[in-house]
């Protein structure tokens, strides 16, 4: 389904507060392993069967491999143990996570770690938004992210 609205980032937040999995293009594509915010498929990251639905009609896959969260910057400590406050915009450290109920699909299921995507405005000022959104929504200041690309067609 598409849908055209006036402010993109609050109907995306809302549609992830119902539970709705969004794949969510805009502005300039990424480059590189991870989807940080504008080729990303989102969900809310406290519904752990979201992680069922990318994998088998999203990812092409049937196998397990964790999802990431992105993290709004001014909640990041309450999702992330991070003593050394290291910046972490990328996915690609992991850390300790606290109130793991809320970001369940994002994280580790074994050891609960996460590897988060701390977003700040200066980075990508309307993905910042589309979280703070959602969180005014939910109280959760973080969504499941993963890359928008079906794993079944590579090679």
């Amino acid at each position: 389904m598409v849908l055209e609205c006036e402010d993109v980032e609050r109907e995306v937040a809302a549609l992830l507060a119902k539970g709705e999995v969004v794949a969510r293009y805009k502005g300039r594509e990424e480059f590189g392993a991870r989807a940080l915010g504008n080729r990303s498929i989102l969900a809310d990251p406290s519904r752990h069967e979201v992680v069922q639905v990318i994998n088998k009609m999203i990812k092409c896959r049937d196998f397990w491999m964790p999802f990431a969260c992105s993290i709004l910057q001014e909640d990041a400590d309450v999702y992330v143990q991070n003593p050394k406050a290291v910046f972490a915009p990328y996915m690609i450290l992991t850390f300790d996570s606290r109130k793991t109920e809320d970001i369940r699909a994002g994280s580790h299921p074994e050891d609960k770690t996460v590897r988060p995507q701390i977003v700040t405005p200066s980075h990508n000022p309307d993905y910042h938004r589309l979280i703070g959104e959602f969180k005014k929504l939910t109280g959760r200041g973080a969504v499941l992210n993963t890359s928008s690309i079906c794993t079944g067609f590579l090679s």
